[in-house]
């Protein structure tokens, strides 16, 4: 039987077991089989506190490391934001966005310290990140006004070229080979940008910030 028959029959059996989803994983990597993923009829809640206490967190060599959540199979799953050159969480309304996000904040708020970590932050509908206000890892206050966007950008955009210009002095490649050259007080701090409804950004300033977020990317 071809994979792609048995692919297209997902929805089918999905609406047979009165299920949400069924995911077709074609063919299973290392075998010639298919595997059918059925959701339980009783979802296990996954709670941050388990994941940031797990191992697998404590573990990890990044400084940046955030937690995912857990696997099918109950296995705690994190990953390194330093080796990606941005992230983007895209999904419907409802589909847990907003809880992705604050997983990623509060975990990398557990990792490091002020001293070792600040955030931009940009929050046009001004709910989502004004928890976060008041907090010793901001590097700037949370900007709220769509309009004030663009200069936020242009901040990280200066701070990048400085610290190119401070590594190329002693002549390192990175954070990582810079912060072990030079005194605890000259270390430099990780800048992580965060930024919630970024279409409606791309609306009011769209190829100002497209650009920044190439160049920083």
């Amino acid at each position: 039987i071809k994979v792609s028959k048995i692919v297209s029959l997902a929805d089918n059996l999905a609406m047979d077991l009165a299920a949400i989803d069924v995911r077709v994983e074609a063919p299973i990597p290392g075998r010639s089989a298919i595997g059918i993923e059925v959701p339980t009829d009783t979802p296990t809640p996954v709670m941050l506190r388990e994941c940031l206490e797990s191992p697998e967190f404590k573990n990890a060599a990044g400084r940046l490391t955030f937690v995912l959540g857990k696997d099918v199979t109950g296995n705690v799953r994190v990953a390194d934001l330093a080796k990606m050159p941005h992230l983007l969480v895209g999904g419907s309304t409802g589909s847990g966005k907003s809880v992705g996000l604050n997983v990623l904040i509060t975990s990398l708020i557990y990792r490091n310290s002020p001293r070792e970590l600040k955030f931009l932050m940009i929050d046009p509908k001004k709910v989502e990140l004004s928890l976060y206000a008041g907090i010793p890892h901001l590097a700037s206050p949370v900007v709220t006004n769509p309009k004030q966007a663009p200069s936020v950008f242009k901040q990280a955009i200066r701070e990048m070229e400085s610290r190119y210009d401070k590594f190329a002095r002693l002549g390192t490649r990175n954070i990582e080979g810079y912060n072990t050259k030079v005194d605890e007080l000259e270390r430099l701090p990780y800048w992580v940008l965060v930024v919630d409804e970024l279409a409606d950004l791309m609306m009011t300033s769209g190829p100002e910030i497209e650009t920044c977020i190439c160049r920083l990317a």
